[in-house]
């Protein structure tokens, strides 16, 4: 069913609830479901946190829990009991659990990652393979491993990465293929490793020489689109004290950096000495010496890397991603610190982001559509079927967040503003998820009702309330959905189906989308 934004607001009352791609391996498939938990409960509080207050612009106060927080910032929400175990363990243990992604046990997306057939080939072998298959294999690989995996900081850093080193398949025909060994050899060895060694991977990405038209770099001709990138989104920012003579400059250090077009090397990186400009540079004040060819533009990233100003450029991303649109100032310099002071290390900043106080009293911030669509089903234990993920791709598409479809080089916005004038797909998808209407996608609705032992429409409406917000309703908020349903029997198809247009609207509302 479609449902209009005139019809959305008719329900009234039970709205106002809210205010207060290709599919996985089977084995994968049956790994995650197996772990919906055999009991589950509605909570009424989270033992151990005291749930804080926070508001933003037209929206209302709302109380927050803390492990909830986490779990839908640094990843993609909880999936049921996730939040008892999270609160269990402690918020400073879950995350040195997460910022080592490679000791949690994570057989469901290991599996799903190991059946992506393109992934395990090397570039000879992928060059002859269709741009098409590519393209589908990543989108599907990346958003089913945001939904199964446990390691689920170091998804939302691969995304982050993602965005930071922008790449729009759509640039010439064989990017899909170039872009799946980015994905596999540079963005997710090094989500969580060390910038430096994430943009020097970056640097000798055939995909990015591709995308921003180093090719074209050479000697008496050089091509600046990169250097500029490089210089402008990559490390320093554009306020980062560089000048178009700095540009000029790189540019010259980077020409002959490029990919093989033929032979033996097709479609890797090579450094081409013939093409390469050998003269002097001057770069932010510092003297490339002549007659050097590798070495000075292993030193340039040396210096764009150490820089203060590169410090504070993605300290300020990291926080406007993970804290609030308008990145906090003390924040910033904090995260910036550790990045000076841990020589680059990725997790000591993402520690400072995520225990500091100003991270846990953040305002409220929108989701993007990716995250949201994954929380979503997360929340609801979602199971794909094989083969079937062209429907999930195209509801990306119409909230307007196509996996890797942005064309400028800078990423998808992380602001709320971007997002918040299209949110009526956002409710459409929810009602068509929970009306069985997106092909492939079923929500284990029966065995979720079984679990909770939900025998009667108040129990049910309690136990989904508790999935969504991680609380249970007051008094008024369930009587506007028991109002709704007429007190029916779940027996009865008809309060069936608006029990799930009730948990549909818990899904559209802004407690579950402003986090």
């Amino acid at each position: 069913m479609k449902l209009t934004r005139r019809d959305f607001l008719r329900l009234g009352g039970v709205t106002a609830v809210a205010a207060g791609t290709a599919g996985c391996s089977v084995i994968g498939q049956k790994l995650d479901q197996n772990e919906l938990p055999e009991t589950l409960t509605v909570p009424t509080a989270v033992p151990g946190t005291v749930p804080f207050t926070q508001s933003g612009p037209d929206l209302p106060s709302q109380a927050v829990n803390p492990v909830r927080r986490l779990l839908n910032r640094a990843g993609y929400g909880p999936v049921p009991g996730e939040v008892e175990r999270v609160t269990q363990l402690g918020l400073a243990a879950y995350l040195e659990e997460q910022l080592n992604p490679e000791a949690i046990e994570d057989t469901a997306s290991d599996l799903i990652a190991r059946h992506q057939t393109l992934y395990q080939m090397d570039v000879s072998q992928l060059l002859e393979q269709e741009p098409k298959d590519a393209t589908i294999a990543l989108i599907g690989s990346t958003f089913m491993r945001a939904r199964y995996s446990k390691r689920q900081l170091y998804e939302a850093m691969v995304e982050f990465w993602s965005d930071h080193f922008n790449i729009y398949l759509r640039k010439e025909p064989l990017m899909p293929l170039a872009k799946i060994v980015d994905d596999r050899d540079v963005i997710r060895p090094y989500a969580l490793s060390n910038f430096r060694e994430l943009l020097g991977a970056s640097a000798q990405s055939p995909a990015m020489l591709l995308y921003l038209d180093n090719i074209s770099n050479e000697k008496g001709h050089p091509n600046e689109n990169y250097a500029r990138e490089l210089l402008e989104l990559h490390t320093l920012g554009v306020a980062g004290g560089y000048s178009q003579q700095d540009v000029q400059e790189v540019a010259r250090i980077l020409t002959g950096w490029t990919v093989a077009r033929r032979g033996r090397l097709r479609g890797q990186f090579i450094f081409d000495e013939d093409r390469h400009d050998f003269g002097e540079k001057q770069v932010l004040g510092q003297t490339f010496p002549a007659g050097r060819g590798e070495a000075e533009v292993i030193e340039l990233l040396d210096l764009l890397a150490a820089h203060p100003a590169t410090a504070n450029f993605l300290a300020t991303k990291l926080v406007r991603r993970f804290v609030a649109d308008d990145a906090p100032a003390d924040l910033v310099t904090q995260v910036a610190e550790a990045y000076l002071q841990n020589d680059g290390e990725i997790k000591a900043m993402l520690r400072v982001i995520f225990l500091s106080e100003t991270f846990a009293t953040a305002p409220p911030k929108l989701k993007r559509p990716h995250a949201y669509m994954i929380s979503v089903l997360r929340t609801l234990h979602v199971e794909f079927r094989l083969g079937r993920g062209r429907a999930i791709a195209d509801w990306m598409e119409v909230m307007g967040q196509p996996l890797f479809f942005w064309p400028p080089p800078n990423g998808y916005p992380d602001v709320s503003e971007a997002w918040a004038a299209n949110l009526l797909p956002r409710w459409n998808f929810a009602l068509a998820l929970l009306h069985d209407e997106i092909p492939g996608a079923t929500v284990p609705f029966d065995d979720i009702l079984a679990a909770g032992e939900a025998e009667t429409t108040e129990a049910a409406i309690q136990l989904f309330a508790g999935l969504v917000y991680g609380r249970s309703l007051e008094d008024a908020e369930l009587s506007l959905f028991t109002d709704y349903i007429d007190n029916a029997s779940l027996q009865n198809d008809e309060a069936q189906g608006r029990l799930r247009d009730c948990v549909a609207l818990m899904l559209a509302s802004p407690e579950i989308q402003w986090t």
